[in-house]
């Protein structure tokens, strides 16, 4: 008579595994159907950390701590916070599309979180070495001894810690992935309005780019002429001066 509740109980682990398979990978985008906010997409928010130069995408001028910490990737010890302090994160870009664009504002955010999560696992054997500029004392020494040893071709490699901190400095490649999005580069880009035709070159959405500091768009190699720039007020919380931070590990509870 025991047999039956016994052979159920052991499929329930199973079951169980089942539910959690599925409350991981079940889908995060609404019904079909389902109402859009109005204006959702017409602004997108660029975040940047003061120090560490990671990027956060956002429809919302205010970081979400659950959404943001979401798109920092763990590349070491140390270089993923463990939550994010408004004292250290601000807005330094908001890119805006006219009104009603949403659709293609919601297109835009995707390639740019595209492109960043490429240039964070992405990377060559070329990354593994230190740019000149990162260059410490000692690597200089051994660069020297190295030559005398008829060796003029050592380069320093980057330590794993040096090499999560620079996957995470990714302030420059983000902004050249914005100029590069709204030119209308990439299949099925929706900032392009009309395809180029014979004697007729493709037709690009206005957009306008706002920054914080208006020397931060010259990252960018080339704007195109649909792209219009200007400066947003700084919120207030930009120029606080940043406590010291501790370890991740420290403030994690």
């Amino acid at each position: 008579m025991n047999a039956t509740p016994a052979s159920r109980l052991g499929q329930f682990p199973g079951f169980l595994r089942i539910c959690v398979r599925h409350a991981h990978t079940g889908s995060t985008r609404p019904p079909k159907g389902f109402p859009v906010p109005e204006g959702h997409g017409q602004d997108i928010w660029v975040f940047t950390h003061r120090r560490s130069d990671q990027i956060i995408y956002s429809f919302e001028p205010k970081l979400s701590g659950f959404h943001g910490l979401k798109q920092l990737p763990f590349h070491g010890k140390k270089t993923k916070p463990a939550k994010l302090r408004k004292d250290y994160w601000s807005p330094f870009a908001r890119i805006s599309l006219p009104a009603g664009q949403g659709s293609v504002g919601r297109s835009i955010f995707q390639k740019l979180r595209e492109l960043k999560h490429l240039h964070e696992v992405a990377w060559d054997d070329e990354f593994r070495y230190k740019p000149i500029e990162e260059y410490t004392p000692t690597d200089k020494k051994r660069i020297a001894e190295e030559e005398k040893k008829g060796n003029p071709d050592y380069r320093p490699i980057r330590t794993k810690q040096e090499r999560g901190i620079a996957l995470n400095r990714q302030k420059p490649n983000a902004i050249a992935d914005m100029a590069a999005v709204l030119s209308g580069l990439g299949r099925g880009n929706k900032v392009v309005t009309a395809e180029a035709t014979e004697g007729a070159e493709k037709q690009l959405m206005e957009v306008t780019v706002s920054w914080a500091n208006d020397q931060d768009r010259q990252y960018a190699e080339e704007w195109s002429s649909n792209v219009t720039h200007g400066l947003f007020d700084k919120p207030s919380y930009m120029s606080e001066k940043p406590a010291e931070e501790k370890p991740a590990e420290e403030k994690a509870v």
